[in-house]
């Protein structure tokens, strides 16, 4: 399922929401994730926060993956061409 988030807020609701429904408590998805219960309580209620990293260990550990969707500069332009190349390189290398 694919759903937009545009807040941390919104995400915490959305990891709360995977986590339930897999059966799992916040004690066990944070030893999964390596965050505390307390870290993965307060990001679930957006009074939290959490680095990249732990973020990223979280979703991991839910099967939530990241897709980022972004708007490329109009069509003739050699910036959209620059920005198509680094993206290109960033997932080839």
């Amino acid at each position: 399922m694919e759903v937009s988030v545009s807040s941390a807020k919104q995400l915490g609701k959305l990891i709360s929401a995977v986590r339930k429904s897999q059966g799992l408590d916040q004690r066990t998805i944070g030893e999964f994730s390596g965050n505390s219960i307390n870290t993965v309580g307060d990001f679930e209620k957006g009074s939290g926060s959490l680095s990249v990293n732990r973020l990223f260990g979280l979703m991991d550990s839910l099967g939530i993956e990241m897709k980022i969707d972004f708007v490329l500069p109009p069509i003739d332009t050699s910036a959209r061409k620059k920005l198509i190349k680094r993206v290109n390189e960033m997932i080839e290398g």
